[in-house]
């Protein structure tokens, strides 16, 4: 058993790799100029077990920071990983920590990394830090922002197909 003295850093945890998390936004791949779209990530608590240091153990990486770079220029750094609208019980468009408004057209490359707290155990003999952050690249998705109108009409396409916006 390792000593109580030991000091495990981030570089000494090759065998226990964090793993990406999901990311996602809503609407689902599109977002509308001069609205909020809603971005969240799946990132949650993991466990591991390997030999650390040449004795079995368990890491523990705990998320607390998540960094999205917009594809825009804009970027925001949260320590939530966000949520869907409907799970923050907000209206589609509202703003979020997580949301990002684009003011032009175009198609955005959006990219998201996590930063985890890495915690180990040899034994029963309870969690102690790892020295340093563990950052998480997730896999990049592709967002498409336009713009969008609507018409007002006095019945809908159904009933007057020939009606303005249908």
């Amino acid at each position: 058993m390792c000593s109580p003295d030991t000091i495990v850093r981030v570089s000494d945890l090759q065998n226990f790799p964090a793993y990406a998390a999901p990311a996602g936004m809503e609407p689902n791949g599109w977002a509308i100029i001069g609205l909020a779209a809603n971005f969240w990530a799946g990132a949650s608590l993991q466990i591991g077990e390997g030999l650390l240091l040449g004795e079995p153990a368990q890491v523990m990486f705990t998320p607390i920071g998540y960094h999205w770079d917009y594809g825009d220029g804009a970027a925001a750094s949260t320590v939530t990983g966000g949520a869907s609208w409907e799970s923050l019980s907000l209206a589609e468009f509202a703003t979020t920590p997580t949301s990002h408004v684009y003011t032009d057209k175009g198609t955005y490359t959006v990219t998201l990394t996590v930063d985890y707290r890495a915690d180990y155990s040899f034994g029963d003999q309870g969690w102690r830090p790892v020295v340093g952050i563990v950052t998480v690249p997730s896999a990049p998705f592709t967002v498409l922002a336009a713009r969008e109108s609507t018409v007002l009409v006095a019945e809908d396409c159904n009933t007057n197909p020939r009606g303005p916006g249908c």
